[in-house]
């Protein structure tokens, strides 16, 4: 009997399967997982647990994360795609939700909710300024209290500096390492803005970085002064590139296109030459390494795509016109709806919402609809930032750890 006992044991799948190299299975297999999983794997063993722990590795794993586009939610969250449910739930409040797009309409899905807040109201109270390397920048009650936190490792620190603050940017300073936000505290439309940089981390005062150099235009340094770059009710968006700060400027008593660079190492602003449409509703992404520029006529429906081909002549090259199919998509919802398109990745996908908030459509670079989701109950839209998830650990935003500090809203949802 213990032979056949032996022998059966010996011939059983568990013992006949070979190891895998831990190499493989650290570099190829877990470095692939989401965070949750992850984590859960280095309960595994210490090995796991030392090597998922690196900086090179969790380096490494938020390269391969995707930028996913960002969405505000309010009320009772239930989303539902092509008669399926996708992802559902009787949740009060708001939540942060980014939208996985990649893979077609069998994996595209909103998922799990990246911040929720339990105690805000359906006219978000909440702002996101700024998402770099899986942190995000945020602002509570009207400017009242700003928070830094990455919610993949559930670490966050208050900004009492910024109090009062118009937030325009959050980066890498590259020959430093540190992160530093960027803000002005105009308040007044006929007094000079001034511009300042906050270190995260840093006992160092915010320090003053001026206003345009003397070779900008009259007109933009003017708006800049004015603080009227990011001084708008929306949080503005920008692209960091080449260690420099991009957004567009964009205002009715402007005679040219404005693009506005701030070159975080020169620590000075300058102008860029934009693409010849000279109309509103533009946005700025990054677009696989370039600066890339759309123009939306919402009325046509009609997306058009340029890339930064030389970034140091400021030669823009024509690449995407996105004819999108208006009839299709007007079939779905209420007459008196008007829709927002954004372009959300280097492929031209394009999102597009409606004003009643009730549907979310995701077409290609072709203008063909490949998916409709269907959204009750709940007021959303997108807000024109992306997210990396990045498990990466800051010392900068560390000193909040411990079972006794109360969790700023944004976390308490979870």
């Amino acid at each position: 009997m213990r032979t056949t006992s032996r022998a059966r044991r010996s011939r059983s799948p568990c013992s006949a399967a070979p190891a895998l190299p831990e190499e493989l299975v650290v570099w190829e297999i877990l470095i692939r997982l989401p965070a949750k999983a992850l984590l859960r794997c280095r309960a595994v063993c210490r090995s796991w647990r030392r090597l998922t722990s690196g900086a090179d590795f969790l380096l490494a794993r938020h390269q391969r994360q995707p930028s996913l586009p960002l969405f505000v939610s309010s009320g009772q969250i239930l989303f539902v795609s092509i008669g399926q449910i996708r992802a559902s739930g009787n949740v009060p409040g708001s939540t942060l939700d980014a939208f996985d797009l990649r893979a077609g309409p069998a994996a595209a899905e909103r998922r799990p909710a990246i911040l929720r807040f339990t105690d805000c109201s359906p006219y978000l109270e909440f702002k996101v300024y700024a998402s770099c390397n899986g942190l995000l920048l945020l602002s509570i009650w009207n400017h009242r209290f700003y928070y830094i936190c990455n919610p993949a490792t559930c670490q966050w620190k208050a900004l009492p500096s910024l109090l009062g603050a118009k937030v325009a940017a959050l980066y890498p300073h590259s020959s430093s390492g540190e992160y530093r936000v960027f803000y002005t505290k105009q308040t007044k439309p006929d007094v000079d803005a001034a511009y300042y940089f906050l270190t995260l981390g840093s006992v160092a005062e915010p320090r003053c970085v001026g206003l345009p150099a003397a070779a900008a235009s009259a007109s933009i340094k003017k708006y800049i002064a004015a603080g009227l770059l990011f001084g708008s009710e929306r949080p503005s968006v920008y692209v960091l590139l080449h260690s420099c700060l991009h957004w567009i400027l964009y205002s009715s008593q402007l005679e040219e296109n404005a693009l506005i660079v701030f070159d975080t190492v020169a620590e000075s602003f300058r102008g860029m030459s934009p693409p010849s449409e000279n109309r509103p509703f533009r946005h700025l992404l990054e677009m696989n390494g370039t600066l890339g520029f759309s123009h939306i006529d919402e009325s046509k429906m009609l997306v058009k795509l340029w890339v930064l081909q030389d970034y140091e002549r400021e030669v823009w090259s024509f690449k995407y016109q996105i004819e999108l199919p208006m009839l299709e998509l007007r079939r779905s919802i209420d007459k008196n709806c008007s829709l927002k398109v954004q372009v959300v990745s280097e492929k031209g996908d394009v999102l597009v919402s409606c004003s009643c908030f009730c549907h979310l459509f995701h077409c290609d670079s072709m203008g063909k609809l490949l998916q409709k989701f269907r959204r009750r109950r709940v007021f959303s839209r997108p807000i024109g930032h992306w997210f990396k998830e990045s498990l990466v650990r800051h010392a900068f935003i560390q000193g909040q750890d411990g079972d006794h500090v109360v969790l700023p809203p944004f976390f308490q949802g979870f």
